[in-house]
């Protein structure tokens, strides 16, 4: 009687687990998965240019206990492009690449076609021009601007690098006030697609102030000893000086500037025509004197008698 009791639950047991698989691993749904997009047979010396998807978006039908334990990390669209050319490549997306099972239905695919552009996968060597930015100062003027080195290769689709002649690099901000040398690594400009070697240069850029000239009027100062008495033909002189600008753009650069005659070597009684000194600050130069000379007028007293 026992073994009668034990044979009934035990069918009802199965009855329920029959049950509970007809209802949760039979009933259908539907949901929407995203398939990563891998590519198989890249072709060689070529380049997708556009049209590249990273994934597919999928509609399934299945069992829920399927579709509930469908490992997505496993899961991608592979596609095959050993057999595509230059140009246009219109693709259709099918269930067959997807690696599902019989089990789930594929009931829609987004999206369902692509095109793909492909290119020549080419290489080519371009001179580079260095770029700064600012708005230089008026004073300066660039002497020179190079890159080290002055050539790269670029490697691209062929279409892209057929319209480039140089490259230009990513601009160096300056300091416009005073710019002087500098020396950077900076990163090339490159279009999308386009690869560099190498991908940065050494650029130099050598920055000079310009250079002016002035007349200016400055006092003749006249040294001499207490024995003699001189007088001098003016006691100013005039002089066309070069230097930088900036210099003459200073509050006050005239008294920077001095004209002085020592007369305390030997010099005759008498008028003597005598060449000044002048005196100026570093990077400054005298073009023109007017006049070239003084003349000065010397004379000794007679020393008083005991």
């Amino acid at each position: 009687m026992k073994t009668q009791h034990w044979k009934i639950a035990f069918t009802a047991l199965l009855m329920s687990l029959l049950t509970w698989y007809l209802v949760t691993g039979r009933d259908l749904v539907e949901t929407w998965v995203e398939f990563p997009l891998e590519i198989i047979n890249p072709p060689q010396g070529m380049i997708i240019r556009d049209g590249m998807i990273s994934k597919v978006s999928v509609r399934l039908r299945g069992p829920k206990g399927l579709i509930r334990n469908l490992d997505t990390k496993k899961l991608a669209y592979s596609l095959d492009t050993g057999h595509l050319t230059v140009g246009n490549n219109p693709l259709t997306i099918v269930p067959e690449n997807l690696g599902l099972g019989s089990a789930l239905e594929v009931v829609e695919i987004n999206p369902s076609h692509i095109n793909l552009v492909m290119d020549m996968f080419v290489k080519k060597q371009v001179k580079v021009i260095p770029v700064w930015e600012g708005d230089l100062h008026r004073d300066y003027t660039l002497k020179s601007k190079y890159s080290e080195p002055d050539e790269v290769t670029l490697h691209g689709p062929a279409s892209v690098l057929k319209k480039i002649t140089q490259i230009r690099t990513q601009p160096i901000l300056l300091d416009t006030d005073s710019p002087g040398f500098s020396q950077l690594e900076v990163p090339l400009q490159l279009p999308e697609a386009v690869e560099s070697n190498p991908s940065l240069v050494n650029v130099t850029l050598d920055f000079a102030v310009m250079s002016g000239k002035m007349w200016v009027k400055v006092p003749l100062y006249i040294l001499g000893s207490d024995d003699i008495d001189f007088t001098a033909s003016q006691n100013y002189v005039r002089l066309l000086v070069e230097g930088p600008k900036p210099f003459f753009r200073k509050k006050g650069f005239r008294d920077e500037i001095t004209a002085s005659i020592d007369l305390s070597t030997t010099i005759p009684e008498g008028k003597n025509v005598v060449p000044f000194e002048v005196s100026l600050p570093k990077g400054c130069s005298v073009i023109k004197r007017k006049p070239e000379a003084i003349t000065v007028t010397i004379s000794r007293p007679e020393p008083e008698a005991n």
